[in-house]
């Protein structure tokens, strides 16, 4: 009944997905790729956050992720993607990621708590390997200020910003080829009065009421929020 009356968002276009491993990063995982019609099976040896996600997970089952045959038995070596959800416990979570590896699972996406861990991990086999806590933490310093509304980074020297207009930028026509030049900066997209983002361009006027979204290196966005 649950499962039934969930909306979907938004359509995202995958094959099912298995996640292994039901603590806060892999139930928010699974949850988020249902929302998005995703089908979604789940598995984790504690009964307890199995029976939580059970009301939107495909399927779920109470299993030990290390052990080879229970994952053959939960039909794992079938899919195309598989996420290891486990971070605290080391050797569950490389035991896991062996086990993805010897079955021939062909994209393998794993959780790390540390560098020592993510190393481990892309030693064993894993594929991508993600570090939700470190990226929350460089995403939560950049949002202190108060100036940016989200922040994204997605290299070391690539990112982007929500923010209101700096006052430079507010009545006025954006060159946005000076723009980049003189502060190493580029106005992507702006939001519009209807609440639809749209591509920004230079004959956009910007009020203080708008909403953009900036892109650039982390330290160019950082000066520019504070013109």
């Amino acid at each position: 009944m649950v499962k039934s009356l969930r909306r979907v968002r938004g359509r995202i276009d995958l094959p099912p997905v298995v996640v292994l491993g039901l603590g806060r990063f892999g139930a928010s995982l699974a949850e988020e790729l249902t929302c998005h019609g995703v089908e979604v099976l789940g598995m984790d040896s504690d009964a307890r956050p199995v029976q939580e996600c059970s009301g939107f997970l495909t399927d779920a089952a109470v299993g030990d992720t290390t052990d080879r045959e229970t994952l053959v038995q939960f039909g794992v070596h079938e899919v195309e993607r598989v996420v290891v959800g486990i971070g605290s416990d080391l050797e569950s979570s490389v035991l896991t990621a062996s086990n993805l590896v010897e079955l021939e699972v062909p994209s393998i996406w794993a959780k790390a708590d540390s560098d020592a861990h993510a190393r481990i991990l892309t030693q064993v086999g894993v594929h991508h390997v993600v570090r939700p806590e470190r990226d929350t933490g460089r995403r939560v310093a950049h949002l202190l200020g108060g100036r940016f509304k989200d922040f994204a980074q997605f290299d070391e020297d690539y990112g982007m910003i929500k923010l209101t207009p700096p006052d430079l930028l507010v009545g006025t026509s954006v060159d946005i080829d000076r723009l980049w030049e003189r502060y190493g900066v580029r106005v992507v997209s702006v939001r519009r009065s209807d609440g639809a983002w749209v591509p920004f361009h230079s004959d956009r006027v910007l009020c203080r009421t708008d909403q953009i979204i900036v892109a650039g290196n982390p330290e160019n966005l950082e000066r520019f929020a504070n013109r």
